[in-house]
C-alpha cells in the first residue's frame, strides 16, 4: 500500500467526502445563481442536472461550471 500526503481536498472514499461536497455545493444553491427551473439532485460527489429543454440544461450547466472551477 501506497502512502502519501494530501496537499488539499479530501481522500476519496472518505467518510467526509459527501458532506463536505453538500457542503460546499449548498452555497451555490441558496444564493440562487442556478437556473431555478432545472432540477439538480446531488448524491455523494455526484450532480444530476435535469430540465425541460437543452438550452436550459446547457445554461444550467454553464452555471455550474462558472461557481465550481
Amino acid at each position: 500500500m501506497m502512502n502519501y500526503d494530501v496537499k488539499f481536498g479530501v481522500i476519496q472514499s472518505s467518510v467526509l467526502s459527501p458532506f463536505l461536497f453538500a457542503l460546499y455545493l449548498d452555497d451555490i444553491w441558496n444564493d440562487g445563481k442556478l437556473i431555478s427551473s432545472s432540477y439538480v439532485i446531488v448524491h455523494a460527489d455526484d450532480i444530476l442536472l435535469i430540465s425541460s429543454s437543452v438550452c436550459e440544461l446547457q445554461r444550467t450547466f454553464d452555471a455550474c461550471e462558472r461557481e465550481l472551477m
